[in-house]
């Protein structure tokens, strides 16, 4: 039985989101000659511990269990956009400065593009990644009616292209902070990304109405101004190295 045209549109927003995160890869392999280790391998891995081993801990076991029971609810977004921050970051500086110290553009682009991969596989199909937390319900029933909206299913399609932004320019950030020797890169890349992470967790604190697309809109303006300062910072700072 052959899928209805209904069907197929349903799941087009997923099938291109997933495609805005792995197709880059595919074009960096394949055109620009860098190594499926250094995207599938170190990158992912990198990405990988910097979530399991460093930010999941850490907001489970400090910020849920402790800080929420202290903080403001902006405080409480300062510290998981810190927190989120300094993991995932962390994780990369290690392998910058023990895996893999001397990268070409391309290959730093897709060391940190590969964050950007494993989230556009991995979030369709998660379900509820905020599960087991505080804001649980909040999200459960943001994400059941957002699922009825169609034009907020490809605003998630211009998410993961903002995503796969911050995820290659923030850290290569850390790179050139680290090549370099100065500490500027890095406090940007820091900044920003704790800033991004910061406001989304205040946002779901806030419970906002994250399934109206004016909502979700003005939040997707701010995420483009980070991923625009990530960017133009990471450029400037590497051709200048």
């Amino acid at each position: 039985m052959k899928p209805s045209l209904t069907a197929i549109t349903k799941h087009l927003p997923t099938v291109t989101s997933v495609c805005v995160g792995v197709v880059p890869l595919f074009v960096l392999i394949h055109w620009f000659g860098v190594p499926r280790k250094l995207i599938l391998g170190w990158g992912i891995l990198s990405y990988i511990i910097g979530v399991a081993l460093f930010k999941m801990p850490l907001y489970h076991l400090v910020v849920v269990k402790v800080l929420h029971k202290k903080l403001s609810n902006v405080w409480l977004g300062i510290s998981q956009g810190i927190g989120s921050a300094v993991s995932e970051l962390g994780s990369a500086l290690l392998f910058f400065l023990f895996v893999v110290p001397q990268l070409s553009l391309a290959e730093l682009i897709g060391f940190g593009a590969a964050a950007g991969a494993v989230e556009a596989i991995v979030l369709p199909f998660m379900g509820n990644p905020l599960a087991g937390t505080p804001l649980e319900r909040h999200s459960d029933e943001v994400i059941q009616r957002a699922s009825q909206k169609s034009s907020l299913q490809w605003l998630g399609v211009l998410e993961r292209g903002l995503a796969f932004i911050t995820h290659f320019a923030s850290r290569g950030l850390i790179y050139v902070s680290l090549v370099a020797e100065t500490i500027v890169p890095a406090l940007i890349a820091i900044i920003t990304f704790a800033a991004l992470d910061g406001r989304a967790y205040y946002a779901h604190l806030q419970q906002w109405a994250f399934d109206d697309v004016h909502v979700l809109g003005r939040f997707y303006v701010f995420f483009a101004v980070v991923a625009l300062i990530q960017l133009s910072s990471f450029l400037l700072f590497y051709f200048q190295m």
